[in-house]
C-alpha cells in the first residue's frame, strides 16, 4: 500500500468561475515570472529579490550612462553643429519637462500596477531615444567644414594662414543650416528618454522595497546605490573612448584629439547603449507582479491582496496631495534635495567643459577623469554608508545630522577647489570689447583675412603667447616639422608644426630667426589638475556615505501606501525645480565667461575660448550657494527626525514585543479562517488509501 494526495470534491466544487478565487491561488498567478503563458517551472528560481536587484541595477547603470554619455559629449555636439552652451541647457531640460507632467500620475497609479512590467515599457523608450540621437550624423555626416575655412579643403591645406586674401565664405551651402534641425531631434529624444526613465526611478525602488524586510532595506538600497554608480562612471568612460575616434571613423582628418577642431565619434555611444538597454529591459519584463511572500516582511491578509491591485481613483489625488503636503520632513527634505541637486547636477554636468577650459584637456580626458577619477571612491562611500547603517541602525536624529555634516564638507571642497585653477592664456595683439569678450583683430593681421570660424591654437617662440590661429599670427605659410631648437622654453616634440615668418610674433631678440610659432596650446607648467582630482575623489567619497541615508529618510518619512506617490510626486518637484532650471542656469553663466566665440557667415556658433578664472569662479560660487540653501533646509529636517518611526522594521526589533505576539495570533486566527473559506471553494487534498 502506499500514500497518495486525491482531490476530494467538496459540495461547493463547482462554483461559477466569476468568483474571487482563493487566496493562495491568487499568489501562485502574481508570484509567477514570465510572461501571459510563457511561465516555465524553471524561471520561477529567479523570482528572488537579489536577481531583481541585478537586473535594475544594470538598467539604471545603463540609464545612467545615457544621461553621462549625453553630458561628456556636448561640448562635441556644440561644435558639431555650432550652438551655445544655452541651447545645450535647452536639450538637456527636454526630458525634465516630460517627467514632470507624467511623475506624480505614475506615482499615483504605479504603486498598484504591475511594477516590472511597467518599467520596462518605459525603458523600450529610452531605447528610442538612444537611436533616435544617432539620427543627425546620418543626416548630415562628419564635420569635414571644421578642417578648413571652405566646406571642401583645396588640396592638403587645412589651415588659415596670413596671405592677403579675403575670400567670400559660402553661405548658401553652410553647415549651420544643420543645427536647428540636429537640436530639434536631439530635444525630442530627450524628451522622449524622460518619458521612458519616470516608470524606473517612480516605482522600482518601492518594489524592492515592498517585497523585502525593513531590516534588510539599507544593505539592498547601498547595493543598488553602489552597482548604479557605476552609470555616470560608464557614460563618461564610454564618451571618452568614443571621443577618440573621428566622427567618421574610417575618414583621417589629418588632427589629432587634442585640435579644438576635432570632432569625435559622438553618435556611437548611443547605439551600444540602446542595444545593452534591450536586452536588460526584456529581462526585466518577466518578473511577478510581486515577489514570493518568504522575502517580504510581513504578510498580507485578504482585504489588502483583494485590494492591491485596484488601480486608486482619480478622486484619491488631491486627498494623496494633500497628505503629502501636510508631511514638514518630506516637504523640507524635498526642498533641501532640490536646490542641492541644482548645485551639484549643474556643477558635474559642466565639469567636463570646465577641464577643458581651465586645464586644456581634451574632450576625451575630460570625459575620463569627470567619471573613471571617482568611481572607487563613490563605491567605497556608498558601501561603507549602507554597511555602517545596517550595522548600527543610527536613529534618524544621528542620520540626518551625519548628512547636515557631510553637506558641509561638500561646500568646504567647492571653495578650496577655487583655488586651485591654471593661470588665464596670454592672448598677445587683443583687446577686450565692451561685452567682456576679446577683438582678436589688431593692425597687424588686420589684412589677413582671419576668421573665427576655424580655431587652431598656436604657441609663439617665447613659449607663453598663444594666437588664435596661425592667420592671427600673421604666418603666411607653412614650413614643416619642427627643428631642433636652441631655446629651452620650447619643447623639441618631433610631431609639433612649426610656421614661421610670422610678422605678429615678437621674438626674443625681435630676430628675423625667431619669428615662429607652434602648433598647440602653450605650456603652462601648471600642475593643479592632480590636486584637483584629488580633491573631487575626497569629496565625492564622504558625500556619497550619506547616500543610502537620503533614501532611507525619503522613504520612511511617508506611509507606506504613499511611496510610490511620494517618489513620483519628488520626482515632478525636481523636474520642475531642479533639473529644468540647473542646466538653464549654468548654461547662461558658462556663455557669460566666453572671450572668443566662433563665427561664420554672420552667425555666432559655439565658444572657442573661454576666461578660466571667472569660469571657475562663477561655477564653484553658484554650486556653493545653491548646496548651502539646502543645508538650511535639512536642519530643519534635522530638528524634526525624532517624529520618524518604526525606521527599521519590526518597530526596530525590540520593542512593542507583545504587541508583536498579538499581531502574530490574531494572523495565525485569520490564515485558520481563510483555509475554511478556501476549503468551500475548493477540492480539499485528502490522503487516501491506493492499493
Amino acid at each position: 500500500m502506499k500514500g497518495s494526495f486525491q482531490s476530494v470534491p467538496t459540495d461547493e466544487s463547482n462554483t461559477s468561475n466569476s468568483e474571487q478565487p482563493c487566496l493562495s491561488t491568487k499568489q501562485s498567478v502574481d508570484e509567477l515570472c514570465g510572461i501571459g503563458s510563457f511561465k516555465p517551472k524553471w524561471l520561477q528560481k529567479f523570482a528572488d529579490p537579489k536577481v531583481y536587484l541585478v537586473i535594475f541595477c544594470i538598467l539604471g547603470v545603463l540609464e545612467g550612462a545615457y544621461f553621462t554619455y549625453f553630458v561628456g559629449v556636448l561640448s562635441t555636439l556644440e561644435k558639431r553643429f555650432a550652438f551655445e552652451s544655452k541651447i545645450s541647457g535647452v536639450i538637456l531640460i527636454a526630458d525634465n519637462i516630460s517627467a514632470t507632467f507624467i511623475s506624480m500620475l505614475v506615482g499615483f497609479y504605479g504603486g498598484k500596477g504591475h511594477k516590472p512590467r511597467m518599467i520596462a515599457f518605459g525603458m523600450m523608450l529610452v531605447i528610442v531615444s538612444c537611436f533616435m540621437s544617432t539620427i543627425p550624423y546620418f543626416l548630415y555626416g562628419p564635420a569635414l567644414h571644421l578642417l578648413s575655412r571652405e566646406t571642401v579643403a583645396v588640396g592638403n591645406r587645412k589651415d588659415e594662414y596670413c596671405d592677403n586674401e579675403i575670400r567670400d565664405e559660402s553661405c548658401e551651402n553652410s553647415d549651420n543650416k544643420a543645427m536647428l534641425p540636429a537640436v530639434s531631434i536631439l530635444f525630442v529624444a530627450n524628451f522622449l528618454n524622460g518619458f521612458g526613465y519616470t516608470a524606473y526611478y517612480t516605482i522600482g525602488a518601492p518594489y524592492l522595497d515592498d517585497n523585502v524586510k525593513k531590516k534588510n532595506s539599507p544593505m539592498y538600497f547601498s547595493a543598488m546605490a553602489a552597482l548604479r554608480i557605476f552609470g555616470p562612471a560608464l557614460g563618461f568612460l564610454l564618451s571618452s573612448f568614443c571621443l577618440k575616434y573621428y566622427e567618421d571613423p574610417f575618414y583621417d582628418p589629418g588632427i589629432n584629439a587634442y585640435n579644438p577642431r576635432w570632432v569625435g565619434a559622438w553618435w556611437m555611444g548611443f547605439f551600444i547603449l540602446g542595444f545593452a538597454l534591450l536586452i536588460f529591459t526584456l529581462l526585466l519584463a518577466l518578473f511577478p507582479r510581486q515577489l514570493p511572500e518568504r522575502f517580504r516582511s510581513e504578510k498580507k491578509n485578504v482585504v489588502e491582496e483583494d485590494t492591491d491591485t485596484e488601480l486608486p481613483k482619480i478622486k484619491d489625488f488631491p486627498k494623496a496631495v494633500k497628505r503629502l503636503m501636510k508631511n514638514p520632513i518630506l516637504v523640507c527634505h524635498v526642498i533641501s534635495i532640490t536646490f542641492q541637486v541644482n548645485g551639484f547636477a549643474g556643477y558635474f554636468v559642466f565639469m567636463p567643459k570646465f577641464m577643458e577650459a581651465q586645464y586644456q584637456q581634451s574632450a576625451s580626458d575630460a570625459s575620463l577623469f569627470s567619471g573613471a577619477t571617482g568611481i572607487i571612491s563613490m563605491l567605497l562611500g556608498i558601501l561603507i554608508g549602507g554597511f555602517m547603517i545596517k550595522k548600527y541602525k543610527p536613529r534618524p536624529r544621528y542620520l540626518t545630522a551625519y548628512m547636515v555634516i557631510v553637506e558641509i564638507f561638500s561646500v568646504v571642497g567647492l571653495l578650496i577647489s577655487i583655488f586651485l585653477g591654471c593661470p588665464p592664456l596670454q592672448l598677445p595683439g587683443t583687446s577686450v570689447n565692451k561685452d567682456e569678450t576679446l577683438t582678436l583683430y589688431n593692425e597687424c593681421n588686420a589684412a589677413c583675412g582671419c576668421t573665427r570660424r576655424v580655431f587652431e591654437p598656436v604657441c609663439g617662440a617665447d613659449g607663453v603667447s598663444t594666437f588664435f590661429s596661425p592667420c592671427f599670427a600673421g604666418c603666411p605659410n607653412l614650413t614643416g616639422l619642427l627643428p631642433p631648437m636652441t631655446t629651452p622654453t620650447i619643447s623639441t616634440i618631433s610631431n609639433l608644426t612649426v610656421f614661421q615668418d610670422c610678422r605678429c610674433v615678437a621674438g626674443f631678440n625681435n630676430t628675423f630667426e625667431t619669428n615662429y610659432v607652434t602648433s598647440g596650446f602653450c605650456s603652462s607648467g601648471c600642475n593643479m589638475f592632480i590636486a584637483y582630482i584629488i580633491m573631487l575623489c575626497v569629496s565625492k567619497f564622504i558625500s556619497s556615505t550619506a547616500r543610502v541615508g537620503n533614501t532611507l529618510i525619503t522613504f520612511r518619512c511617508v506611509d507606506s501606501k504613499d511611496k510610490s506617490f511620494a517618489l513620483g510626486a519628488f520626482g515632478s518637484v525636481l523636474a520642475m525645480f531642479a533639473f529644468i532650471p540647473y542646466p538653464l542656469i549654468y548654461g547662461a553663466l558658462t556663455d557669460s565667461t566666453c572671450l572668443v566665440w566662433e563665427e561664420s557667415c554672420s552667425k555666432t556658433g559655439n565658444c572657442w575660448l573661454y576666461d578660466s578664472d571667472k569660469f571657475r569662479f562663477y561655477l564653484h560660487g553658484m554650486s556653493m550657494l545653491l548646496i548651502s540653501i539646502g543645508i538650511c533646509f535639512d536642519v530643519v529636517v534635522f530638528l524634526l527626525s525624532d517624529r520618524m518611526s518604526n525606521f527599521y522594521g519590526e518597530e526596530d526589533e525590540k520593542s512593542h514585543t507583545e504587541d508583536r505576539l498579538a499581531r502574530w495570533i490574531k494572523e495565525e486566527e485569520e490564515e485558520d479562517v481563510i483555509f475554511t473559506k478556501c476549503s468551500k471553494r475548493e477540492p480539499v487534498l485528502q490522503m487516501e488509501p491506493i492499493i
